[in-house]
């Protein structure tokens, strides 16, 4: 991590450290010249950082990375006075507005404010005394890294050059020994059936050339892209389907003459001498016209796709059936080129040796080094070696995985190497990532962009996870986002190997206190120990650290928490402490002043300290999980501005946000309030607009009236996306004065059933969820009341799951649909352009819906219209009801894509459409799948 990060380290701290100390030290003598001169030096070093890093990466000689490791602890010491200097600043600014806005009026406060100014005053010149001292020690600090620097490596200025130098790559052809390539059968024969049978499919495009087929092959380094290129380029299937073949290594430097070249030279070689852009694609046009060819380009790393938009245009002469095969590490590249199927390639299975961590690179290395083994003693110490620790793997992978790294830009790399705090096969929520990569300071956005910190993490996130850094990506269709992922083995050897030993992952041993040092470490994960007998221990097994002042991250999730821990950490900005059994949270916790992400979910506490509030750099805080936890401390909130997530949910139903809450106008992520029987007023969300994601809001009292629901002003928070409203002692009026912004999606209305009128207005919304309350006199369930019918829900074009529970519904009609027999008849035949009713509802689901009797079927006239579109991506229905007497037939054969009927609970409707005796069961016959429960 040392040299991976320094260059953007520095890089963002060059012009603060200017700036800052320049204005904090203007006025000491000579402080001037000393920023000026610190400011050239990091401008000189950072030169010779590019190639300082490279050789530091690829290179073994331990002394170049004893220098960049230096350089890293010159640049966290400027990250650590940097952090002091605006730390003391906000300070004084508080204690000012906090002397400003007291009382003066008495003569003894006009003193005591008088004698706070002095000492306000005194504490200034301390403080800029203090930092010039840390910029005359950095400065000198310097200066003896640059010497080394001269006398020992000379490393060469990047004056301009391109930053990611890197190495000739070994070009790749076409030919293969096929006996060799193992364990690809399953890939060979996806990709070639997709090669085939799209071959047969295609058809013209809008220009009256056809559409050429791209299939990508997309994976990590050494994962075997370029062999399952060469098995299906020397298939006999392919071969007799294609008149020509034809194969190009790109690489990573892309070069447009290069590749057309590449590609004549296969198909006439006369034209191949051609030095012209133009005059090489028209040549390629002519040759390929009315053939039937296959073109693979192996190991492509250009992502614009405005430069490959020329040579695919003038491959469209092809004959039908013409393909294009892409091998890759980046998805992105896959997508600039318009690949029509993605073969994303996997590890090997487990049946191939572990240690090869599933990459055949790895397999063929080791089998190379095998083989030179003689004896039993030989081959077990190979087996034994961590396989990043093997020099000829070592180089081998690094080489590979170093084209990837190299291609990033500096902070992507340092978000990378920081992921070896992680363990191997952790499952990693990339929201939680994120933050922390953000508490770290490796998150920057520049003038010119108005993107969220969090915005760009993910855009990092993506970078990484599209080049095959991280794999099992979980995605939220919904939110189109991924949002978990684990990192393959090999490539968290490759981050370690990268991080040195800045990133410590220690297991616990058993008995006794642990010590554990941090002497060499920046960042610490204490793993919980998984054998740890409950039934025989009377708690978690202690443990106790030295050397952890200069830890910026410090994980200590499921351990037993040292009190000394909370005087020592002072340079920590990440610090997680979740499942420790924390009963209390001692007030010491104040002095870790540099924290900007704090983890204490799922502990004991039923309280915070004030000291909390110290913690002015705190950006998120995570407290979900602690049921007993009754709120946030009374006093000192407004010291809290730079706060951006608070995670709250499942703390106390009785949960209290203290006076002053109101201002944390940063604050992005609210998951829990609740009007604490009168004590939070909803009003306090009233200015909170930057509040996203996901929001549960509870009323579970009558301390809450409609003109202070009305006050939280729901409907300016356009960044909400999913809202929970928990309100089951709320008005109807109260909940009409709910509505949210029209950017929402997924929206739970429980614990009342009044529809609001504002629902139809939520146009965005993909998922409705409402479930109210039946109440009973002794056992029998006496009907809540309105709504007898529904809204026109029919309308919202986006909604995809429709699930209504506990409702006093009697009758669904046509106004469910959002139409009726006449409108929609005249609108459809003189306007021609189709009505459509729920376009993409997939699942609708009506539970205990008590007293529904009537399900009103469409016309005969609707359900023959073909500008009528009803249910078209239906396929799940489930209805629990008892009196219901028939179903919708017509409307029911309209939904062309059901699959699944559920029934419950309605012996009319069982006996109606029993498939052995009922007399309506060919109404319902279309449907695959029909059950009564």
């Amino acid at each position: 991590m040392a040299d991976a990060g320094v260059s953007m380290v520095l890089n963002r701290l060059a012009p603060l450290v200017e700036k800052r100390v320049r204005e904090e030290v203007s006025l000491l003598l000579n402080a001037d010249q000393e920023v000026q001169t610190l400011s050239a030096k990091l401008k000189k070093i950072h030169e010779v950082l590019a190639d300082a890093e490279r050789k530091g990466v690829e290179d073994t000689k331990e002394d170049i990375k004893s220098w960049l490791e230096k350089l890293q602890e010159i640049a966290y010491d400027i990250d650590d006075a940097l952090d002091e200097w605006e730390l003391e600043n906000f300070r004084q600014k508080f204690e000012v507005a906090s002397h400003e806005s007291s009382d003066t009026d008495s003569w003894e406060k006009k003193v005591c404010s008088f004698l706070q100014s002095v000492c306000l005053c005194f504490k200034q010149t301390v403080q800029r005394r203090a930092i010039a001292l840390d910029v005359r020690d950095i400065n000198e600090r310097l200066d003896s890294i640059d010497s080394e620097n001269k006398k020992e490596f000379n490393f060469i200025p990047n004056l301009g050059r391109e930053s990611n130098q890197v190495s000739e790559r070994v070009i790749t052809t076409a030919y293969v020994v096929v006996s060799e390539i193992q364990g690809r059968d399953y890939d060979k024969e996806t990709v070639i059936s997709k090669l085939l049978s799209e071959s047969s499919s295609q058809g013209d495009d809008d220009d009256g050339g056809h559409h050429v087929q791209i299939i990508s092959v997309v994976g990590a380094g050494g994962m075997g892209k370029t062999s399952l290129a060469q098995l299906v380029f020397n298939n006999d299937r392919v071969t007799n389907q294609f008149e020509l073949k034809i194969w190009v290594c790109v690489s990573n430097k892309f070069n447009q003459i290069e590749i057309a070249k590449g590609i004549l030279e296969f198909i006439d070689r006369d034209s191949s001498s051609l030095s012209q852009p133009q005059a090489l694609l028209r040549s390629i046009e002519k040759s390929i016209s009315g053939r039937k060819f296959l073109l693979v380009l192996d190991d492509v790393w250009e992502d614009d796709d405005s430069k490959w938009e020329p040579f695919i245009a003038c491959l469209k002469n092809g004959a039908p059936g013409s393909g294009i095969l892409v091998t890759t590490r980046n998805e992105n590249v896959a997508k600039a080129m318009g690949t029509t199927y993605m073969h994303p390639l996997k590890p090997l299975s487990d049946l191939y040796s572990k240690k090869c961590k599933g990459l055949p690179l790895a397999a063929n290395t080791i089998g190379g080094l095998l083989r030179h083994k003689a004896s039993l003693q030989e081959w077990q110490s190979v087996l034994r070696s961590e396989v990043w620790g093997l020099e000829d793997v070592r180089k081998d992978l690094s080489a590979l995985l170093t084209w990837s790294y190299n291609e990033l830009r500096p902070a992507v790399k340092r978000c990378f190497s920081y992921c070896a705090i992680f363990p191997k096969d952790k499952e990693i929520k990339v929201n939680e990532l994120i933050r922390i990569w953000m508490a770290q300071g490796f998150l920057s956005s520049s003038g010119s962009t108005a993107m969220e910190l969090e915005e760009i993490g993910y855009d990092y996130f993506e970078d990484l996870a599209m080049r095959s850094f991280f794999q099992d990506l979980l995605i939220d269709v919904r939110k189109d986002r991924i949002i978990k992922c684990k990192m393959h083995d090999m490539i968290h050897d490759f981050a370690q190997f990268l991080a040195k030993n800045e990133c410590l992952i220690v297991e616990r041993a058993h008995g006794g206190v642990q010590m554990i040092s941090a002497q060499n470490a920046r960042h610490l994960n204490i793993l919980k120990d998984e054998d740890e007998d409950e039934e025989t221990t009377t708690g978690k097994r202690p443990f106790s650290i030295t050397e952890a002042e200069k830890l910026p991250s410090c994980f200590c999730s499921g351990n037993e928490i040292p009190l000394h821990l909370f005087s020592h950490l002072k340079r920590v900005r990440s610090l997680i402490l979740s499942d420790c059994e924390l009963e209390d949270i001692p007030k010491e916790i104040g002095n870790l002043s540099r924290i900007r992400y704090l983890d204490l979910s799922n502990n004991r506490m039923k309280d915070l300290p004030e000291t909390l509030y110290d913690l002015y750099y705190l950006q998120t805080l995570n407290i979900k999980y602690c049921s007993s936890l009754g709120g946030l401390p009374s006093q000192g909130i407004q010291k809290q501005s730079n706060l951006r997530h608070l995670l709250n949910a499942w703390t106390s139903y009785d949960f209290t946000f203290p006076q002053g809450f109101e201002k944390l106008t940063n604050l992005r992520t609210l998951k829990q309030f609740g009007d604490a029987e009168g004590a939070n007023k909803l009003e306090c969300l009233k200015d909170l607009n930057q509040l996203g994601g996901t929001v549960c809001i509870q009323i579970w009292s009558r301390n809450v009236d409609e003109l202070d629901a009305k006050k939280a002003d729901l409907k300016s928070k356009e960044h909400i996306r999913k809202l929970k409203l928990d309100v089951p002692r709320a008005s109807a009026e109260i909940i009409e004065a709910l509505q949210p912004h029209r950017n929402l999606q997924i929206l739970f209305l429980q614990g009342h059933h009044h529809l609001p009128s504002w629902l139809i207005t939520l146009t965005n919304l993909r998922v409705l969820v409402v479930e109210g309350i039946i109440r009973t006199q002794g056992r029998v369930p006496v009907n809540p009341g309105n709504p007898h019918s529904l809204p026109p829900l029919g309308k919202l074009r986006f909604l995809e799951i429709l699930s209504l529970k506990n409702l006093g519904i009697t009758h669904v009609g046509h106004d469910f649909l959002g139409i009726n027999e006449t409108t929609s008849l005249m609108e459809s035949s003189s306007s021609g352009a189709p009505i459509k009713v729920f376009p993409n509802l997939n699942k609708l689901i009506f539970t205990r819906c008590l007293w529904w009797q009537e399900w009103e079927d469409i016309s005969e006239e609707q359900e023959n219209n073909a500008l009528i579109s009803i249910f078209p991506c239906l396929e799940d229905l489930t209805i629990d009801t008892s009196l219901l007497k028939a179903l919708p037939h017509r409307l029911l054969r309209r939904a062309s894509s059901l699959q699944t009927l559920l029934i419950y609970n309605c012996e009319g409707l069982k006996d109606r459409y029993n498939q052995e005796t009922g007399e309506d069961w060919i109404q319902l016959s279309h449907i695959p799948d029909v059950r009564f429960r």
